[in-house]
């Protein structure tokens, strides 16, 4: 994954960098509230303290929550910007490199799983950097910063927290431990109901000529049913997280408030004002921490499907290409519009058996000439040597008494769009 992240452009990264000032900025204005809170739970219960005083602080609480919720908001609309750019530099890139790929190498990997690469996978690296531009910068420092400051409040009450943490984990765990086996199995059963949907479609009239709307129907209700039945399994799962969130956090407050009753009914004097305070300020940064691990585990959840979708759009944009360029991009030969196979004998790179064997022929300019076969005989294969869909295993193939080889494809294909002008070929 890391691998994609070089589609990054210089201005892409510039935002990443002030995105995290941002973020840096927003989780102190979040960590300052539970500090004017205290100061407000002290003033409300020590004798003699101004209303203005309260009030000040309850203005500064104001202007952190304003000043938090501005940073989040640029932050998310710069997230945006940049998954949305990386997506595009991927999908262009992807996109040009699958026009680039030979005929055997597009079937290796599927007309309808390509589809799936360039769109379904593309899309779940912009969400999770989108998610994780975001979460993933600031639940770490948030946590940190947040433990550092209730440190030294209450050993019971560290204990109680981190109690908490552990077992989340311990949930998210096992969660993404059952659940992460099955998300290749997710995509792969995308590229399925793709393949389906696009041979329906592409063969639409056979369907109807053959009135076999019903067999194509239920072709297509068997991998849409495999494919909603895994996607129910894996949100099951998942929708465990969020009531065990919920009981994780109630029964952390509840404990910090019951251990903090017995620790402030045992104090003497001023040390109860001070030690409610501690309280209050104690159970606010708890939450911010259960918070904090929560949203990097759900930044955790997501990473599984995204690896797996990079490791797909990667098998494709390493794919080394085997039908290699010439470097004549313009020659006159003395000869116009001919095409000659010199002693050519094929077979596709999966096959242990010659398709074609030792064909010879020229065509000129202006003639006609019928290949005549059963269905599978390779009648179409050795056209598509030609253009070089196919690379010839053995012999040559010339047009205009030079071997395509040493042509672009570019310079090749244009030419024989001129020569189809002036020629026919059956």
């Amino acid at each position: 994954m890391l691998k994609l992240l070089k589609n990054l452009g210089k201005r892409e990264i510039i935002l990443v960098l002030v995105s995290l000032i941002l973020i840096i900025t927003q989780v102190w204005l979040d960590l300052k509230l539970p500090d004017y809170m205290a100061k407000i739970t002290t003033l409300v219960q020590t004798e003699g303290s101004e209303i203005q005083e309260i009030l000040l602080n309850g203005a500064y609480m104001l202007g952190c929550a304003l000043g938090s919720l501005l940073a989040a908001i640029v932050t998310g609309y710069l997230a945006s910007h940049v998954s949305s750019n990386f997506s595009k530099n991927v999908r262009s890139k992807l996109f040009r490199k699958v026009e680039d790929l030979a005929m055997q190498e597009v079937k290796s990997f599927s007309t309808s799983s390509l589809i799936t690469r360039t769109t379904n996978d593309i899309t779940q690296l912009e969400m999770l950097l989108a998610m994780g531009l975001q979460l993933l910068i600031k639940s770490p420092i948030t946590a940190i910063w947040a433990i550092t400051k209730i440190l030294n409040k209450s050993w019971q009450w560290s204990t109680i927290t981190a109690v908490a943490v552990i077992i989340l984990l311990s949930v998210i765990g096992i969660l993404i431990a059952i659940v992460m086996p099955r998300f290749k199995r997710v995509q792969k059963l995308i590229d399925k109901v793709n393949g389906v949907t696009r041979e329906n479609l592409t063969g639409i009239r056979v369907v109807r000529a053959f009135n076999a709307e019903k067999y194509q129907e239920e072709k297509f209700e068997e991998v849409n049913t495999a494919l909603t039945n895994q996607q129910l399994f894996n949100q099951k799962c998942f929708a465990v997280l969020q009531p065990v969130m919920y009981l994780v956090m109630y029964f952390l407050t509840l404990a910090i408030y019951y251990v903090g009753a017995h620790i402030i009914n045992e104090a003497i004097g001023l040390d109860k004002l001070s030690l409610f305070g501690d309280m209050v300020v104690f159970s606010s940064y708890a939450m911010q921490i259960i918070m904090s691990f929560l949203m990097l585990a759900m930044v955790f959840m997501m990473l599984p499907r995204a690896d797996v979708s990079a490791k797909r759009i990667n098998e494709v944009l390493d794919t080394e290409i085997t039908i290699k360029d010439g470097n004549i991009k313009e020659i006159n030969t003395g000869e116009t519009g001919t095409v000659e196979f010199r002693d050519v004998s094929f077979k596709y790179p999966d096959a242990d058996e010659y398709l074609l064997k030792d064909i010879s022929f020229k065509v000129n300019q202006g003639e006609t000439i019928a290949f005549i076969g059963s269905t599978g005989s390779g009648k179409s294969t050795l056209i598509n040597l030609v253009p070089r869909f196919y690379d010839v295993t053995e012999g040559e193939v010339l047009v205009d008494g030079v071997n395509v080889k040493e042509y672009t494809q570019e310079f090749l294909r244009n030419k024989l769009r001129l020569c189809t002008t002036k020629s026919s070929y059956v």
